[in-house]
């Protein structure tokens, strides 16, 4: 007698072969449900960068252009100036005065050549500039030190009167202290503004060089 299951719908016993045995399950593909790589699949999305990939492009900045036309500005007046300060050290027939007028003429051409050279972005214009204005404030303190000459002159010339004379001597010192700091720190302060554009990582120069 053959006991029945408390479902009707399993079966009391599984087939068997004419051996008594039952028989193998059927083999069952693992690759059932998983698309093939080669049955077609196209992958859908858009692609992206990797982070830290994207470079972004600038125009060369415009400050060494802004900076050369300052100087090529400043440049012209200072020529001018220098020009009439050769005249006068010519009058005066200071071989000293007139030396260093003729340095100051020639770095004041150079700072209109270098204004230039800045505007076209040229590297060797900043050299150029930074060379002149060494020049320059070397040139100034050296006037510095020749107040006394000039009031000496001045007075032997009828320039000053002897009060005059004498009211400056006792200030010379302190004029010669202030005048030097002052030729300094404009020195400085122009040699910085300068070498802004080598300060700028897009400032657009070329990799011109004063020498070699």
């Amino acid at each position: 007698m053959q006991g029945s299951s408390p479902w009707g719908d399993v079966p009391d016993d599984p087939a068997k072969d004419a051996g008594g045995a039952s028989p193998a399950p059927e083999p069952v593909s693992i690759a059932e449900g998983f698309a093939p790589m080669n049955s077609g699949t196209m992958l859908a999305g858009t692609p992206q960068m990797p982070t830290g990939q994207v470079i972004y492009l600038q125009p060369p900045s415009s400050a060494p252009k802004v900076i050369g036309i300052l100087v090529i500005i400043y440049a012209v007046f200072g020529v001018l100036g220098n020009l009439a300060g050769l005249l006068s050290s010519l009058s005066m027939s200071n071989s000293t005065l007139i030396a260093f007028d003729v340095v100051n003429l020639g770095a004041g051409a150079a700072t209109l050549v270098g204004g230039v050279m800045l505007v076209k972005y040229q590297r060797k214009g900043v050299m150029l500039l930074l060379i002149a204005i060494g020049i320059s404030t070397a040139v100034g303190v050296g006037q510095m030190t020749m107040t006394e000459e000039i009031y000496d002159q001045m007075l032997a010339d009828g320039d000053l009167e002897q009060e005059e004379y004498d009211l400056i001597m006792e200030t010379n010192g302190l004029i010669q202290g202030i005048g030097t700091v002052m030729v300094v720190l404009c020195g400085g302060m122009c040699g910085l503004i300068v070498a802004i554009p080598l300060m700028l990582s897009n400032n657009g120069l070329d990799d011109s060089k004063l020498f070699g």
